[in-house]
């Protein structure tokens, strides 16, 4: 610990010295004797403290939690020793806030005791935190000195993206052979009705729609839809990012991908994740439980990648980007070379629906308001409205995505349009 005198011991220093230089000044001897107390409390409070020994740990209530969510921070401290007085801080990293309870406390203990308290701090922002970095004073009984000491107990707390429930899912144009929730265009078995033809042998009874076979005089069949799994692939845009944490660009598509990831793998789909920041990054698209904790692991971390340099999609291995997989890309079209890979891949045959983040109401916090700035957000806004109509034009389903709106609201109305032929077995 580092020992160092308190602003208490200067100010009684200060004192002392003043009463010295006014009993010289007067050349009475008063002052000397209103100075020896002083000088007297300043000996004894300078003189080396005993050394102070204790433990301190903490524990939390949670590992895991999401952005919004409370966790319990419980301290306790061991006293070895007799710490007449002894303050401990718990620092807490900006992406924490207090929410209840106090994070610094000052107390004394005997040798032996054994104190313990706890506080609530909210999760701000998603990632990996470090906490457990405490600082620590003890205090001399004079209170003219101190001793200093940081203490680290390192523990991670793991602070997930929020995954909004949704309810409509934009349905892939093409599906797997494997049994899953999509309605699939291929006609067998399955609930949705599909089509109606005129029976022959070898079909099931109870396929055998009685309504219209008693209308038309001949029995005909009903044609049910048959349901598969299908593969998505989320590419996440991250050359750009506008706003701060937790309220930027990157953040909020952050967030729409954890909950597109958790509501795809529900269906029973295979869901993959590739980040594009000029180099590539990927999960292979897998199902089941295991592949949402996958891809929420992938998702804590990320952030803006300085980069300059294009690299295009063509040369992903088919495991990676498979070819009748549905490709959700998410992004605020910032850079250009984003524009570039979705345009590649709809050219390609891909399946790609683009969710196109507004940062123009991320940016309005750090605009003035003059009407020269009105002007210039009126024609961006202008702007990006003629890109995401050129895109749509090139035959990409493109949807602009506001800041704080809904996802089941933005993918509700495309979930109802995406229709397929029906394809006899």
């Amino acid at each position: 610990m580092t020992s160092r005198p308190t602003p208490l011991a200067f100010v009684l220093a200060a004192l002392a010295a003043l009463a010295l230089l006014l009993a010289v000044a007067v050349d009475r001897v008063e002052p000397v004797l209103a100075a020896v107390p002083l000088l007297a409390a300043l000996f004894r409070g300078l003189r080396p403290m005993p050394p102070a020994r204790f433990t301190v740990a903490h524990a939390l209530s949670a590992e895991r939690a999401a952005e919004g969510e409370c966790v319990t921070v419980t301290v306790t401290l061991t006293a070895i020793t007799a710490l007449p007085a002894i303050e401990v801080f718990y620092r807490l990293p900006e992406t924490l806030a207090l929410a209840s309870g106090s994070n610094r406390v000052v107390l004394a203990l005997g040798a032996g005791e054994v104190a313990a308290g706890s506080f609530e701090v909210r999760c701000l922002a998603r990632g990996h935190i470090r906490l457990g970095e405490f600082h620590l004073r003890a205090w001399h009984p004079s209170r003219l000195r101190l001793a200093e000491t940081r203490h680290d107990d390192p523990l991670r707390l793991s602070v997930y993206p929020p995954a909004a429930p949704i309810r409509f899912l934009p349905r892939p144009l093409r599906t797997r052979s494997s049994f899953g929730n999509h309605v699939s265009a291929r006609l067998g078995q399955g609930l949705e009705p599909g089509d109606i033809r005129p029976y022959v042998p070898g079909d099931l009874l109870k396929q055998i729609n009685w309504r219209v076979s008693l209308r038309l005089g001949r029995l005909y069949v009903t044609l049910f839809h048959e349901e598969r799994n299908a593969d998505v692939v989320l590419l996440l845009d991250i050359t750009a990012d506008v706003g701060a944490q937790p309220d930027s660009s990157l953040d909020h598509c952050v967030k729409a991908a954890a909950a597109l990831a958790t509501a795809y793998l529900r269906h029973r789909d295979r869901v993959g994740l590739i980040t594009y920041g000029g180099n590539v990054r990927w999960i292979r698209p897998a199902a089941g439980r295991r592949q949402i904790e996958t891809l929420l692991e992938a998702l804590l971390p990320t952030s803006m990648a300085q980069n300059y340099s294009f690299q295009d999609l063509e040369f992903l291995p088919p495991r990676v980007l498979p070819a009748g997989a549905l490709i959700v890309a998410l992004s605020p079209l910032i850079d250009p070379r984003f524009t570039r890979i979705v345009t590649n891949l709809v050219d390609r045959g891909f399946d790609v629906l683009l969710l196109a983040l507004s940062p123009l109401d991320l940016m309005r916090p750090f605009l003035e308001g003059t009407a020269t700035e009105a002007l210039a957000s009126r024609l961006w806004r202008l702007g990006r409205e003629a890109s995401l109509e050129t895109l749509r034009d090139r035959g990409l389903a493109a949807i602009e995505l506001h800041p704080g709106e809904p996802l089941d609201a933005v993918l509700a109305p495309l979930a109802r349009t995406r229709r397929r032929r029906a394809v006899p077995r």
